[in-house]
């Protein structure tokens, strides 16, 4: 019987509040608390979890940015002129990004969501490579599993690609056999089924049920293989009800700005991103948007605070943020409303991670604190 295992086990979505109020696994997770997230969304968020540094650092923010001279779109231009009922269709979103990705090459998670055709020719896209393989991270820091390589200690992760089903099987194969010490455990479900149903639904209640259920089978297998069971649960981020739909993007249509030639921006589901050609477009644009009441301008020191002000404005110039609750409709993400979303002001109390384990470790106040925490484990 091996001594000791460490699971850590990623659940996207899993925010504090929602934890909280559901008491979830408390029973067999008494150590946790609320852990700061980051502004963004997962693409901001898992690469800080993976190499404990901030976005500002692993280059990290959201999936679309402007183009520094040829995109990888460019020969979309031709869809631009089909109607929205085909193009926006999801079955040919989804086959026109999997021959992107062939394409190009791309190893990470690529996909167009509702991306207009007349505006891919402007944009590229930033996580090309797996951010979970050696040299995915744009900035150039190792990942946790490099480090738990470079221990010498069995390790196992998840395929993201996979189900949470799948993964799980996975894992429990793994502990079955005796040999790991530590495994990363990916789980997505709670973040699909909120999205669909909203935070409190029976559907998610029965998502957490499971879940909870899932977690405690692990366990109790673990403890028949293992003296030491640890297990560590953690999230990215929280969610959040939405109750206000946000037409900006029609109404910025008609400020008389032309896409491509004023400007470039990237609307994301609660938070638009903008480039500008001259002084003039940004001027106009600055001052429409501050009497918008939709939402907010992200100031410069506003998100240094962040860690997300990136000197190169690789990501943004301009970054106008909604509010907890509200979406954009239609936005480059969603053409429709979605019943939950995240992505809003980090310090908002539905935007919280958690952090939640059976064991005591290093304090977890917030995303870069849990990547000491997976290598201490190695090290241990």
């Amino acid at each position: 019987m091996k001594q000791r295992i460490d699971i850590f086990i990623f659940a996207d979505a899993l925010g504090w509040a929602i934890a909280s109020r559901r008491r979830f696994a408390e029973n067999l997770l008494p150590v946790r608390n609320k852990c700061e997230t980051l502004l963004g969304y997962s693409s901001t968020c898992d690469p800080t979890i993976l190499t404990g540094a901030v976005p500002s650092d692993h280059g990290h923010f959201s999936f679309f940015i402007k183009a520094p001279s040829e995109s990888p779109f460019s020969n979309l231009r031709p869809f631009g002129i089909l109607p929205e009922i085909v193009a926006g269709h999801h079955r040919v979103r989804n086959k026109v990004s999997k021959f992107i990705a062939r394409r190009q090459g791309y190893t990470g998670y690529f996909q167009l969501y509702s991306v207009p055709f007349s505006k891919l020719p402007y944009l590229d896209y930033s996580e090309k490579k797996d951010i979970y393989e050696p040299g995915g991270i744009t900035g150039g820091q190792t990942t946790i599993f490099e480090h738990w390589q470079k221990s010498g200690k069995p390790w196992v992760r998840s395929d993201w690609r996979l189900s949470d089903p799948e993964n799980i099987a996975h894992a429990r194969a793994e502990i079955e056999k005796g040999q790991v010490e530590l495994i990363y455990l990916f789980t997505a479900k709670l973040d699909a089924v909120m999205h669909k149903y909203g935070v409190d639904h029976p559907e998610v209640d029965a998502a957490f049920d499971q879940f909870e259920k899932n977690l405690q089978s692990l366990a109790d297998l673990a403890s028949r293989h293992y003296r030491d069971v640890r297990i560590h649960l953690f999230s990215d981020h929280g969610m959040a009800d939405v109750h206000v739909c946000s037409d900006l993007l029609p109404r910025w249509n008609k400020l008389g700005l032309k896409y491509g030639r004023d400007y470039i921006a990237v609307w994301d589901s609660t938070m638009a991103r903008f480039w500008f050609s001259d002084e003039t477009s940004r001027t106009t644009a600055t001052a429409w948007l501050a009497a918008q009441p939709d939402g907010e301008i992200l100031t410069d020191e506003r998100l240094a605070g962040y860690g997300c002000l990136f000197p190169d404005r690789k990501y943004g110039e301009l970054f106008y943020l909604l509010p907890s609750g509200s979406l954009f409709v239609p936005s480059f993400l969603n053409q429709r409303k979605v019943t939950a979303m995240h992505g809003y002001a980090p310090e908002h109390p539905d935007s919280a991670a958690a952090w939640m384990s059976n064991a005591d470790t290093l304090p977890v106040r917030s995303l870069p604190g849990i990547f000491p925490v997976m290598k201490a484990a190695s090290e241990a």
